[in-house]
């Protein structure tokens, strides 16, 4: 384990100093700064402690570890010693590959099974409710989808449990959803163990169309919605990076692959990183007076009809 002095000396680190390091730059707001790139990212100091919000994600709030945890996917122990300066020897590199451990799979799955039972328990009528009138998801998927909720207790909030499973149907991640994110607890987090890089995959095969989305819910609700015309693959977050194999595979066995992330700077230009990597693809955002993402969207718009509609572009240029 890491030294809890060494992980408060990360904490109190000058962030501003490590981020520019890294080569991102930063624009001065007022007694902080904000990203050049992500106007919505804001880096701002509390008691001493550099912290970050990022307002086009919910809000998500946290101290630099998370920052660089979130936005450049560094590993816990990376980002630690990234902001230290002090070299971590006692990071193990299994430790990277906890999900894949029978241990880590079954004391995961048996969260999942309390987290489902309080989901669909008295307490849990609220967020379930959440997840059906805000996040247009159907009792049915909600079950398929073992999704589940958490409730407070001692120092840890409230939150959804979002299980994740790779091709193999191997659970690979749980995401936590906050249900009242503050500077503490932002508003996405995974369990520790998980997988927090590999995209989260749904109904993909050859020959089928693809569209490819921020969120593992707004994964979920296409999937629901237009499950049969289109495969769907939720990256998480728009720091982590498809492989050279997956890469390949979407390249010569998709034969159209749209991209739909968040209609926020970070979204737009992740977009364009994708659209050069992925020759049969098309961005295809949802249109921004109906929101950011499909979570926002369905409401106003048929997920269905735009995802067809997006096919029928594709064919069209296509055949021109």
């Amino acid at each position: 384990m890491i030294p809890k002095e060494i992980i408060e000396t990360a904490k109190k680190a000058d962030l501003p100093n490590v981020v520019q390091q890294l080569g991102i730059e930063l624009i001065p707001n007022g007694s902080g700064y904000h990203l050049r790139e992500h106007d919505s990212l804001k880096l701002f100091r509390i008691n001493g402690i550099w912290l970050y919000k990022w307002w086009s994600q919910g809000g998500e709030a946290g101290d630099g570890i998370q920052f660089l945890q979130r936005y450049l996917g560094m590993e816990f122990p990376k980002a630690v010693e990234t902001l230290s300066g002090i070299p971590i020897a006692c990071c193990k590199p299994h430790d990277q590959n906890l999900w894949q451990t029978k241990k880590w799979q079954t004391a995961s799955k048996k969260l999942i099974d309390v987290a489902v039972s309080y989901l669909l328990g008295p307490d849990g009528k609220e967020r379930f409710l959440y997840l059906v009138e805000n996040r247009g998801l159907c009792p049915r998927t909600i079950l398929k989808h073992r999704l589940g909720w958490l409730p407070h207790k001692d120092h840890m909030p409230s939150k959804l449990l979002i299980p994740c499973y790779n091709s193999q149907g191997t659970l690979m991640r749980i995401r936590f959803r906050i249900d009242k994110p503050n500077e503490v607890h932002q508003r996405y987090r995974i369990s520790k163990g998980s997988n927090p890089h590999a995209p989260f995959p749904l109904g993909i095969c050859r020959g089928k169309p693809l569209i490819i989305v921020e969120s593992e819910l707004d994964a979920i609700l296409i999937a629901q919605d237009a499950g049969d015309l289109i495969g769907v693959l939720g990256l998480g977050s728009t720091s982590n990076e498809l492989s050279s194999e997956m890469i390949c595979y979407l390249n010569a066995k998709i034969p159209v692959t749209m991209i739909s992330l968040d209609n926020d700077d970070s979204g737009k230009s992740r977009t364009t990183k994708l659209l050069d990597k992925l020759s049969n693809s098309i961005s295809w955002p949802i249109p921004e007076k109906y929101g950011k993402d499909p979570g926002e969207a369905w409401q106003q718009m048929s997920i269905r009809a735009w995802i067809e509609k997006g096919i029928t572009a594709r064919n069209s240029s296509d055949s021109m």
